[in-house]
């Protein structure tokens, strides 16, 4: 396979996965976070047992941290790992900065864009006070101790909405949108497009990144169904958000079958075939191959693959060899 690749590892904190992805030649590996285990713990682990790859947080949520916890952080992350650290950042969901943090989930695109703009100047060493409406640190002796590696870290934004996408396109260097119907993606390109024109930026300041489920074996049933499983677990449990893109592209009608459906085994069979075609690549590996490089051409520079959740260690490394750059 030609092209940059990266690995998405959302629960799993294995660092043998971690240095096979270096040996198959992935550029990145990220690390989710949710209600589990720190990223930034994971990636700690991580950079001490590889050398060259790619460690980024996918993703860190603006509530549950100040800027500048998240800029000592990933500065910590970089240094200890050579200069190899990217920030994956996003306003996550309430289930968990309401429900697990205790913070209320309000004004979530204002707060990013803050938290964005207020990160780089910690990371540029920037002393000066910050007056806003969130965060208003000011001018003290302690930002003298703050002495990252690289003055600029790769930020990431896993936007959905467009309003959220247009933020992206101004102040991020990557975006990583998850669960993206094909068409929907293309739609949102346009607002990814609006955003880098109120930055005054180009196409090429911008990474898309896409999450990509990514389903293996020869049987396309059992692929299948791990990916079904895997896309309806995601809208009963985040409602309002990836169902919400769903609908907007025509499967409406399927998204109240699978958050009505009595079990999660009956909501995985309520997915439609059709929307699976649309959000993830399901197969063998050399149908898999040929799908990820049609992706490549639809737009998404970075394709991060990932297992679908709750599969087998297995089924992940068999995740890993059909999608291998090398």
């Amino acid at each position: 396979m030609t092209g940059r690749t990266g690995v998405l590892f959302a629960t799993r904190d294995d660092p043998d996965l971690v240095c096979e992805a270096e040996r198959l030649g992935f550029e990145s590996v990220w690390a989710a976070e949710g209600q589990g285990k720190t990223a930034f713990g994971k990636l700690e682990r991580w950079a001490v047992a590889t050398e060259e790859i790619g460690l980024a947080t996918g993703i860190v949520n603006v509530f549950s941290r100040t800027p500048a916890a998240t800029a000592q952080a990933i500065a910590t992350l970089d240094a200890h790992s050579g200069g190899r650290a990217i920030l994956g950042l996003g306003v996550a969901h309430p289930g968990v900065v309401e429900a697990f943090h205790g913070t209320e989930f309000e004004r979530p695109i204002a707060r990013l864009a803050e938290y964005i703009r207020l990160v780089r100047r910690y990371l540029a060493g920037d002393p000066s006070g910050f007056d806003g409406e969130f965060f208003s640190p000011d001018r003290t002796a302690f930002w003298e101790a703050f002495d990252p590696v690289r003055s600029e870290i790769p930020i990431y934004n896993a936007a959905l909405g467009p309003t959220n996408v247009r933020l992206t396109g101004e102040l991020a260097d990557g975006w990583l949108p998850n669960l993206y119907p094909r068409p929907a993606f293309e739609r949102a390109q346009e607002w990814l497009d609006a955003g880098l024109e109120r930055g005054d930026r180009e196409r090429s300041d911008v990474d898309v990144a896409m999450y990509v489920l990514v389903s293996v074996d020869d049987d396309r049933s059992v692929a299948r169904d791990a990916a079904a499983a895997h896309v309806a677990r995601y809208f009963r449990d985040v409602p309002g958000y990836y169902d919400r893109v769903a609908a907007e592209a025509g499967f409406d009608e399927m998204i109240d079958r699978v958050e009505t459906a009595p079990t999660p085994a009956a909501a995985a069979d309520a997915v439609d075939d059709a929307f699976l075609d649309r959000v993830a690549v399901v197969g063998d590996e050399s149908s898999v191959r040929a799908q990820l490089s049609d992706l490549r051409e639809a737009g998404v520079d970075l394709p991060i693959v990932r297992a679908p959740s709750g599969v087998d260690r297995a089924a992940v490394e068999a995740v890993l060899r059909a999608t291998r750059p090398r």
